[in-house]
């Protein structure tokens, strides 16, 4: 579902170096790093925000390289949760969760409030359907980061520090309902350096450091 082959960026000081990484499809994986600015250039690689000097991603089967620009074909089947949310100012609670149907469907408005409602019930937002985000706290934000990050109902889930801002019982709820979703055959990526959301987590376990990656 998700393969860094030999990958090493841009830069006379590359951050990533060779790197290889092979989630399978259907695989729950923790990638736990030192370094945010290579964690940030994965991210980025997956997310088509930048291209490597060298190597092959790969998508679900699709070489991301053979795509000049971001491929809605391929964005579609990935969720991404930012550590730094990516939210939209000017834009409702509501608004905010559904844009990616707005961007990847052809749902008519009611069903998009439908469904943008359904995804606030379930992470306890629905109440704030209608409120700008200078109205919500971290943890509102986080987790309707988290709700627009799986609308789409995607094949490949990143979360990049997904438990930022959240109360401990609400990340071990979150980590159970991460699972679950990986037994419904959902792929997820954590990114990570958190050793408590290590520990609660029972899945293939990788360090990124110094530019590549290693198994723990």
């Amino acid at each position: 579902m998700l393969k860094f082959k030999n990958i090493t960026t841009n830069g006379k000081k590359p951050h990533l170096k060779n790197l290889n990484l092979n989630v399978l499809n259907g695989k729950f994986a923790l990638l736990n790093y030192k370094s945010k600015i290579e964690k940030n250039k994965m991210i980025d690689l997956i997310c088509q925000l930048d291209t490597p000097q060298s190597g092959g991603i790969i998508v679900g089967g699709k070489n991301l390289s053979k795509f000049n620009c971001r491929s809605k074909v391929i964005q579609k089947r990935i969720g991404i949760c930012f550590e730094d949310f990516k939210l939209i100012q000017t834009k409702n609670v509501l608004a905010n969760v559904i844009l990616p149907l707005k961007i990847h469907t052809k749902l008519p408005p009611n069903k998009l409030i439908e469904v943008g409602e359904k995804q606030l019930k379930n992470f306890g937002l629905l109440d704030k359907k209608n409120d700008f985000l200078t109205t919500l706290n971290l943890e509102e934000k986080q987790k309707l980061n988290i709700a627009r990050s799986l609308i789409l109902d995607p094949e490949l889930i990143i979360l990049d520090n997904p438990q930022i801002h959240l109360k401990i019982e609400e990340i071990e709820s979150l980590m159970k309902y991460f699972q679950d979703l990986n037994k419904n055959g959902k792929t997820i990526v954590i990114f990570t350096n958190n050793k408590k959301i290590e520990n609660m987590i029972n899945c293939d376990k990788y360090i990124l450091e110094k530019g590549a990656i290693s198994n723990v």
